[in-house]
């Protein structure tokens, strides 16, 4: 796939992260321990496992996850739409999309599989450091040390 067409696809799943992390500002339902479980069961069941994390840990500190989640949807999104730090950004991403699945994909396999290509797809971003092609990332490594900005993978130009 060429660097071209990975900066596209950056840039719109960029796009789709930011138009939810829109949705989950304008509701302020989102941010009650009612709205956000509500929110994560709309979407699916939880896989057994990860069930007992989310109603011990994350269900108590319903507030704090919802704003977290919104703030990582909006951060992870500016990185991919502006190809700011999307190596180190690619890494948060893969991490909080498969977070999400494991909550909310067990009764959905499609879902389920759609997710892991999500998740393999952002981590393709900070592997080809894909932020170099159409975004800042090059210009950012000229300010910064580039092993901050392609952190924790190696930037190969061209």
């Amino acid at each position: 796939m060429g660097k071209k067409m990975l900066a596209i696809l950056r840039i719109l799943v960029g796009l789709l992260l930011l138009n939810l992390a829109f949705k989950k500002w304008r509701d302020p339902d989102f941010f009650q321990i009612a709205g956000f479980a509500k929110e994560v069961a709309r979407h699916g069941a939880p896989f057994p496992f990860y069930g007992e994390f989310l109603t011990g840990f994350i269900f108590p500190h319903a507030r704090l996850f919802a704003i977290l989640s919104a703030l990582g949807e909006t951060a992870v999104g500016l990185s991919l739409v502006l190809g700011a730090f999307t190596n180190p950004m690619s890494i948060l991403g893969m991490l909080m999309v498969a977070n999400f699945a494991l909550a909310t994909t067990y009764d959905r396999p499609g879902t389920a599989v759609g997710n892991l290509v999500f998740v393999l797809l952002i981590g393709l971003f900070g592997i080809c450091s894909i932020g170099a092609t159409w975004g800042l990332d090059a210009f950012l490594a000229r300010m910064l040390p580039a092993r901050l900005v392609f952190f924790p993978y190696r930037h190969k130009p061209g």
